[in-house]
């Protein structure tokens, strides 16, 4: 397993997270594969959506698996980032592999689906979240490390 990473991606945004993270609960197993702060524009098709003035997104690429022996269902308004008190919802989950769709809140997960999505966050700029939550499991995020120049 790699390590989180920060790093800035040139033109494209921070990566926060680099790496697959695994966490098991509940019967299910996510893999928070990256979490990046922008670009600020994402979309489907015609769609294309961009952050409220004063917002910036932030992008999880997340591996959903359906450990259980039963048909299941995610709702994705059960993940979350925090900011502060406050607990900010995904605006868009998107289909990462194969075609890029736009997916409905709740998903049907058969015994041992996977399915590979990118939750997009509008979040304040100038402020990260410390952590990512998706019902009963959470991704604890390190604080950026500064870029120094040489």
């Amino acid at each position: 397993m790699l390590a989180p990473l920060f790093v800035l991606a040139s033109g494209c945004g921070t990566i926060l997270i680099k790496g697959d993270v695994m966490r098991q609960s509940d019967g299910w197993t996510l893999v928070l594969q990256r979490l990046i702060d922008g670009p600020n524009q994402t979309g489907t098709g015609n769609t294309i959506y961009e952050p409220e003035p004063g917002q910036r997104f932030i992008h999880a690429w997340i591996k959903f698996k359906n450990d259980s022996p039963q048909t299941r269902v995610f709702s994705y308004d059960a993940c979350d980032l925090d900011m502060g008190d406050e607990l900010l919802l995904p605006g868009v989950v998107i289909r990462y592999n194969g075609i890029a769709t736009e997916i409905k809140r709740n998903e049907t997960y058969p015994p041992g689906d996977v399915s590979y999505r990118i939750l997009t966050f509008s979040y304040p700029v100038g402020h990260l979240p410390t952590r990512l939550k998706c019902g009963l499991t959470t991704f604890e995020l390190p604080s950026p490390v500064p870029m120094h120049k040489a």
